[in-house]
């Protein structure tokens, strides 16, 4: 009882020499907006007050529905390959992880923009919300711009070093070429997104995904199933099918800033400001390594499971248990996002008490949640795999024991994903590159290589050291989060 009093007078002088620490750093925002009222306060931003509960479900549940359709589309356009074979179904899965390495870039512009324009908008600055919003917009177009060509070029010459396989690294190629053009149409559609969320408003980027998906899906069956419009696109046409699909959504995205409170963020793309830049550069730069950090230890874990017994089966396993995992893991996701905003929106306001409760209690959410869905995975791994056409013997056992294995990790996976979420929303993203950066690089790569190659378990030794590194890092975030080093960060 004496030990458990002590940390918490311990935590309340943390929180209170935070809180002097934050209004230190930031003494112009806070006196001019001092004399607007809690209310008013409460009126702007949502996530700031009444029920934490509320606000919780608020934010996730169309987040969560949104994530939902976009791991669909992961699904389709797998199962879709699956029709074309084990090689196209591999070849997808390589193509897209290739283009994620891209599109961290994008998102990471993403992570900048929900933290300053969350926070802006719990401390009820309307003009650095819409020009947070317009250059966060202005930057990421030039960026996915910049990041299609540098795919097309680049694509001939990266594909040969993770695979051997002739009719994989065809397929994939021809995947690639089309897929490419997807990061244009995606820059304007994430960034858009993400300030939607930002000031509270999850249910417009719902709309906008679930259109994309729908286009994408109808695009996959038409081009593969029904050969329209004309036979043997292949994996071509599941690629152009994303392509279009995204580019309606930014034309969706468009026309809801243009009729929303963001509006005024459509007049103020041009000049860009470098002080503001900056500042999305200082919180995006980390994320986007964090993430670059996770989709290149992949690229490792392909040419990992490329030296095993059955590696064509290897891959396409690894392939369908990331898509099966991304549709149930679905909520660690949605959650992820919320708390971000809600983190943001309440360190604007001030409310330092409220972004540590919201954190913990999402987490709690999460990790219930995924330890129910990890009991499942475990349970039915084999109909699942069997589920997304694994037709040969090897590919479906690999898939089974990735799922199994995996599902271990579930509860862990929540919890650092979730609390990852929280800190990027306060802007701390130095922490969670670096938890990723070690966790990947220096723990899973080479268990996974000792485990795999040379104790010669095949893929179930890289699946174990995926569930292992996401143990470690779901302790590494918590300490940190719970540390309170994030509180006073300026940004």
């Amino acid at each position: 009882m004496e030990k458990s009093s002590m940390r918490k007078s311990a935590l309340v002088r943390l929180r209170t020499n935070s809180q002097q620490q934050l209004l230190q750093k930031q003494p112009e925002q806070h006196t001019q907006q001092g004399s607007v009222s809690t209310s008013a306060n409460a009126h702007e931003a949502p996530l700031v007050s009444g029920n934490l509960w509320k606000a919780i479900w608020v934010m996730s549940w169309p987040l969560l529905v949104a994530t939902m359709a976009t791991s669909l589309v992961d699904l389709v356009n797998v199962q879709v390959a699956g029709r074309l074979g084990s090689a196209s179904q591999a070849a997808v899965g390589l193509a897209e992880q290739i283009i994620f390495i891209f599109q961290v870039f994008l998102l990471s512009v993403g992570v900048g923009t929900t933290a300053i324009v969350s926070r802006a908008y719990g401390r009820n600055d309307k003009d650095d919300v819409d020009f947070a919003t317009a250059q966060s917009l202005s930057l990421s177009i030039m960026i996915g711009l910049a990041l299609t060509a540098v795919a097309l070029l680049s694509a001939h010459f990266v594909i040969p070093l993770l695979s051997q396989e002739a009719e994989m690294s065809t397929n994939c190629n021809l995947y690639l070429s089309i897929f490419a053009l997807y990061l244009v149409p995606f820059s304007f559609v994430c960034i858009a997104n993400a300030a939607f969320r930002a000031i509270g408003n999850a249910r417009i980027p719902l709309v906008i995904i679930s259109t994309e998906v729908i286009i994408n899906i109808a695009g996959d069956y038409l081009t593969v199933v029904h050969n329209f419009p004309t036979p043997g696109l292949g994996v071509r046409g599941i690629a152009g099918s994303a392509v279009v699909g995204a580019l309606v959504a930014s034309i969706m995205a468009f026309m809801f800033l243009r009729g929303s409170q963001l509006k005024e963020s459509l007049r103020q793309l041009l000049p860009l400001s470098a002080p503001l830049l900056n500042r999305i550069v200082n919180i995006g730069v980390p994320a986007a390594l964090q993430r670059l950090s996770w989709g290149l230890s992949v690229c490792g874990l392909f040419f990992i499971l490329s030296k095993v017994e059955h590696p064509t089966a290897a891959l396409a396993a690894w392939t369908i248990g990331m898509r099966i995992e991304g549709m149930l893991f679905l909520p660690e996701m949605a959650l992820s996002m919320a708390v971000s905003s809600i983190v943001g929106q309440n360190l604007g306001a001030n409310r330092i008490d409220r972004a540590f409760r919201a954190g913990w209690a999402v987490t709690g959410i999460g990790a219930f949640l995924m330890g129910t869905v990890g009991i499942a995975i475990f349970a039915f791994a084999r109909e699942l795999a069997a589920s997304m056409n694994a037709h040969d013997a090897a590919t479906m056992e690999c898939t089974t024991m990735y799922l199994q294995i995996n599902a271990f990790g579930a509860v862990s996976q929540a919890v650092n994903a979730i609390l990852s979420g929280a800190l990027q929303g306060a802007g701390d993203t130095k922490a969670t590159m670096w938890i990723s950066i070690v966790c990947n690089w220096l723990i899973r790569l080479p268990l996974a290589w000792v485990l795999a190659v040379h104790m010669q378990m095949g893929a179930n030794g890289a699946w174990i050291a995926m569930a292992t590194s996401a143990t470690l890092a779901a302790i590494a975030v918590s300490f940190r989060f719970k540390s309170g080093g994030w509180i006073g960060r300026k940004i």
